[in-house]
């Protein structure tokens, strides 16, 4: 209990901060308290350190983007030896950085991060990107033009990807064809971003796995972390009556209905608080 109350106070101080103070390894490495409280956070700083040194040095001679992108990718997955897992994706270790560390194997989002990290102190212009079913980087030149800006999937050995190739991707990740809208589908996610993404990932996986209990700690964090974040306050809701904590999840799901007015889940949701009013009127009988 102490190690829990410990790592959620860490998270609480951590985001009480200015987002400008925000250090992204930081924060990931909070997150990977959840499943080791007693994790050696320094070991993992200084070996991300460490490749920081590298990092910066592999980049010291370029000049273009190409060569930088070139050169990042060249440690990072050559040298580094770091790759997507693509055998045992919902692995949960995939998105807790010290087992990517330890692995050199990850999802797009935690692989996307370590990238971004040295990106970020090799001077290159990288954008974390929310990219529906799989998250991206990208090297921005314009805000307002996205052809000008390069794609790196660096689930994939850190390809660029062209603007086609994003829009055939696209179409596989929602089941049907839909017009890339690079504002809506290219949205920069920011550290705030990575890590409620980063959250979600592994609540998805806990949830499936029955662990309710951890994903609800993850919504939690979610919340934490955008406060208007309805669909987590719904989970929280239900995730909490699974529990038996009856009260917060009637308020949780109360609030949730009240926001969203009458949403795609509201039958579902109206049922599970008919169950609990239900269940309140016994218990006064």
């Amino acid at each position: 209990m102490e190690s829990f109350d410990q790592t959620n106070l860490d998270f609480k101080n951590y985001i009480g901060r200015l987002d400008i103070k925000w250090d992204l390894f930081d924060g990931v490495l909070l997150i990977a308290r959840q499943q080791y409280p007693r994790l050696n956070q320094e070991k993992y700083k200084n070996l991300v350190q460490s490749m920081t040194q590298q990092a910066i040095e592999r980049l010291s001679s370029t000049t273009s983007k190409i060569e930088k992108i070139n050169a990042l990718n060249q440690f990072f997955f050559k040298e580094m030896g770091f790759h997507g897992n693509d055998k045992d994706y919902f692995d949960p270790r995939n998105s807790y950085i010290s087992d990517v560390l330890d692995r050199k194997e990850g999802i797009p989002i935690s692989l996307a991060t370590l990238y971004l990290v040295l990106g970020w102190a090799s001077g290159c212009k990288l954008h974390g990107i929310n990219f529906p079913g799989h998250f991206l980087v990208e090297w921005r030149e314009s805000t307002q033009d996205s052809s000008q800006n390069l794609y790196i999937d660096v689930f994939n050995a850190g390809k660029i990807l062209t603007l086609k190739d994003i829009q055939e991707r696209l179409n596989h990740n929602l089941g049907s064809e839909q017009k890339l809208e690079p504002a809506f589908h290219l949205q920069s996610a920011g550290i705030r971003g990575i890590l409620h993404r980063t959250l979600n990932n592994l609540k998805v996986i806990h949830a499936s796995q029955g662990l309710t209990d951890r994903a609800l700690w993850e919504t939690e964090w979610m919340l934490l972390l955008k406060s208007n974040d309805w669909n987590s306050l719904r989970d929280k809701g239900l995730f909490s009556y699974s529990l038996g904590r009856y009260e917060v999840a009637q308020q949780c799901l109360e609030t949730y209905l009240e926001k969203t007015g009458k949403p795609a889940d509201y039958a579902q949701v109206w049922q599970v608080l008919y169950a609990m009013k239900a269940r309140n009127t016994i218990n006064l009988n």
